[in-house]
């Protein structure tokens, strides 16, 4: 490996390191992206839904309305330059179990601050005796599925051919802090920021943080000829991925030893997909990965107190599709500007 002198370094590739360092390279930054390539990331795993209305209320999601144009046109933008599909839109068709939901339900389809994301009326059509019926349905539009898995490897393979990634795990005892420089390995920079996921509970420089990671575990399912292309919602997501092959997921385990799918997982997210499905369908996997949830459910970008030039970005969980455009540009914008109201979203 050859010395090389870099302006910034990111460490770990899930989507908040990607979409800084592609920021950063937009900037006209040279950047080295150091990661370990680690399979149970949660980026690797999350279907990458975006979902404009959420909670039990149906409510607009935080931030939803700066959040949403900003992840749209980025994606877009991304995919134009990569050559690759980076989203599909699909509105969400979402269960209602009770007489109180459908009432809740109307009555945002009413309320002027939700409308322009719900349906007056759900079109079921496609699930029409597929899925078990039940009492209501509401739909959700604006809502779109990031590809998240195909952004990250068309990432990594351009930034291999530009001779910019180094796939390693990161040793914190390896970094030299030379000020007003970093030198690792055989790579020096001038600045450095994390982008670790969950991993960042080890991380020396920033402790603290706020971080409580969640475990979160999905079944991969083919469901032969079911043809669903809007994403369903009926305790568990149904998502489609490509040809027969679909996303099954809900929830999240706060207890977790490691970040291993595990059999009382598996049996939930079965027992749910065999409740709700009235076709035959196939089990062909199930993974696990941990988000890097953050306490008060915001991302989270700091700037160390006393090493000059060293950042931490994180804390993206389970909303990281939409709100990490527009985060990763702000923080971006503040490494390169040093505005301080960049660093507030």
């Amino acid at each position: 490996m050859h010395s090389k002198h870099f302006d910034i370094a990111i460490v770990g590739q899930g989507i908040a390191g990607t979409l800084m360092a592609y920021f950063l390279q937009k900037y006209g930054k040279r950047i080295l992206v150091i990661d370990n390539n680690f399979e149970g990331a949660s980026s690797k795993v999350a279907a990458g839904i975006v979902n404009p209305i959420t909670g039990k209320n149906f409510v607009k999601s935080w931030g939803v309305d700066d959040f949403l144009p900003i992840a749209r046109d980025i994606y877009t933008q991304i995919g134009n330059e990569l050559g690759i599909e980076t989203f599909t839109i699909a509105n969400i068709i979402r269960s209602l179990g009770s007489v109180e939901d459908e009432n809740n339900w109307l009555s945002r389809t009413a309320d002027q601050n939700v409308m322009e994301y719900v349906q007056p009326f759900a079109d079921t059509s496609e699930f029409e005796n597929k899925v078990s019926k039940p009492f209501g349905y509401g739909e959700i539009k604006g809502s779109f599925q990031v590809h998240l898995g195909e952004i990250l490897d068309a990432f990594k393979q351009k930034w291999q051919e530009e001779n910019v990634y180094f796939e390693t795990k990161f040793d914190y005892e390896a970094l030299q802090i030379l000020q007003p420089n970093f030198c690792y390995k055989n790579y020096t920079f001038s600045e450095i920021v994390f982008c670790e996921g969950y991993q960042a509970i080890h991380n020396p420089y920033f402790l603290n943080i706020g971080m409580g990671p969640s475990k979160g575990e999905v079944l991969i399912v083919k469901i032969p000829g079911a043809e669903f292309r809007k994403m369903y919602k009926d305790k568990i997501f149904i998502i489609h991925l490509y040809d027969d092959i679909y996303w099954v997921g809900s929830g999240y385990e706060w207890d977790m030893p490691d970040d291993k799918p595990t059999q009382k997982a598996f049996v939930t997210l079965s027992n749910e997909l065999k409740r709700v499905l009235l076709i035959p369908y196939e089990i062909v996997d199930h993974q696990a990965a941990i988000r890097p949830t953050m306490h008060a459910r915001r991302p989270v970008f700091k700037v160390h107190k006393e090493i000059q030039g060293m950042y931490l970005f994180n804390g993206l969980g389970t909303k990281g599709s939409s709100i990490g455009p527009y985060a990763a540009s702000k923080f971006a914008r503040y490494i390169v500007e040093k505005n301080p109201n960049d660093l507030v979203i």
